[in-house]
C-alpha cells in the first residue's frame, strides 16, 4: 500500500494544503525545533527558578507539562509576524466528531495493552482508592494534558507536516514529521529501540489522521486521551514520566517482560502497541486512498 505524493483536489487535505506557508521545507523544520526548543525550554526554565530550582518528581512533571504554553506563544509569533499567516490554517476548524475518532482510537490502542499485558500475567492493574482530592486533580490533570498534546500536534503535524507536504509531497511531510516525534523522544526516561520506533509510528499514525479528516482534532484529541488515560488513569508512565496520583497502578510482574510491558517508558513502549498501530496505519492507508478515490 502506498500513498499518492500528491492528494486529489477537491480532497480534505488539499484544502488544508491551501493554507500552507511558502517559506522552504528545511526552514520549517528548524522553526518549528526552535519553537518547541525556545517555546517550551523558556517557560520551563522561568517555571523552575520560580519553584525554587530544584522541584521534586511530581512538580517537575507539572511544570513540563504547563511549559508547552511558551509554544503556543512562539508558534503564534512565528505565524504572525514571520509567515503571516493566522493560526487557523493550520488545521483547527473540523466536525467535532473527529475528535470523538481521536480518542476512540486512543481507547483503543490502550484497551489492547492492558488486555493484552494482564491476560498474559505481564502487568498487574490495581485501583489506588484516591481521595476526592486526588480526584479532583485528576480531572484538572486533563487541562494540562490538552495544552501539551495539542501543542505537539499543531507544532509537528499542523506546522511542519504541512508545509513539508505542500512542496515535497505528502509521504516527505508524513516521514518528516514522524522521525522528528521520535527524536524529541528518545532521551526520555526508560526509552528503548521499541519505544522510540513506536513513537515514530504513533507520529506517522498521527499524520494520516491529519490527511485522513483535513484538520488536526482527531489527532489532538488523541494525543490529549491517549496521555492522560495512560498515565492518571491507567498508571502507566508516559513516555518516561511518572504521575504520583493516578485512579489506577500498572505494575509489571514478577519475571515480566519489558518489551511486553513498555517498561518505565509505559505502554507506549510495548511491542503490543506496536502491532495495533501497524493495523491502525494499514487501515488509515486504506481509508485515505477509498475517500481520494471518490475525488
Amino acid at each position: 500500500m502506498h500513498l499518492n505524493t500528491r492528494c486529489p483536489q477537491g480532497s480534505r487535505f488539499a484544502t488544508l494544503l491551501t493554507g500552507a506557508g511558502t517559506v522552504h521545507p528545511l526552514l520549517s523544520l528548524l522553526a518549528a525545533m526552535m519553537i518547541l526548543g525556545v517555546g517550551q525550554g523558556g517557560v520551563a526554565f522561568v517555571l523552575t527558578a520560580l519553584a525554587g530550582g530544584h522541584p521534586d518528581a511530581q512538580t517537575s512533571t507539572i511544570l513540563l507539562l504547563v511549559s508547552f504554553l511558551g509554544v503556543w506563544v512562539a508558534l503564534w509569533l512565528w505565524m504572525r509576524f514571520v509567515e503571516q499567516r493566522p493560526m487557523v490554517c493550520l488545521g483547527f476548524r473540523g466536525p467535532a466528531r473527529d475528535v470523538v475518532i481521536g480518542v476512540a482510537i486512543a481507547i483503543v490502542i490502550l484497551a489492547a495493552d492492558v488486555i493484552v499485558m494482564t491476560a498474559g500475567g505481564q502487568v498487574r492493574i490495581a485501583w489506588t482508592y484516591p481521595s476526592a482530592t486526588a480526584v479532583m486533580l485528576i480531572l484538572a490533570s486533563l487541562l494540562l494534558f490538552l495544552i501539551q498534546g495539542c501543542a505537539e500536534e499543531v507544532v509537528l503535524r499542523g506546522y511542519l507536516m504541512q508545509s513539508v507536504a505542500a512542496k515535497w509531497g505528502i509521504p516527505a511531510g508524513l516521514a518528516l514529521q514522524a522521525v522528528v516525534f521520535a527524536v524529541l523522544h528518545a532521551a526520555n526516561p526508560g526509552t528503548t529501540w521499541i519505544a522510540v520506533v513506536n513513537v515514530a509510528g504513533f507520529g506517522f499514525m498521527l499524520g494520516l489522521l491529519v490527511v485522513w479528516r483535513g484538520n488536526l482534532l482527531a489527532a489532538m484529541g488523541f494525543h490529549t486521551v491517549w496521555n492522560w488515560l495512560q498515565g492518571m488513569v491507567m498508571g502507566f508512565d508516559v513516555s518516561g514520566l511518572k504521575f504520583a496520583n493516578t485512579l489506577m497502578t500498572a505494575g509489571g510482574t514478577a519475571g515480566s517482560y519489558s518489551w511486553l510491558t513498555g517498561g518505565t517508558f509505559g505502554a507506549e513502549g510495548s511491542i503490543v502497541s506496536t502491532i495495533v498501530l501497524a493495523v491502525l496505519i494499514a487501515g488509515l492507508i486504506e481509508a485515505i486512498r477509498r475517500d481520494w478515490r471518490k475525488n
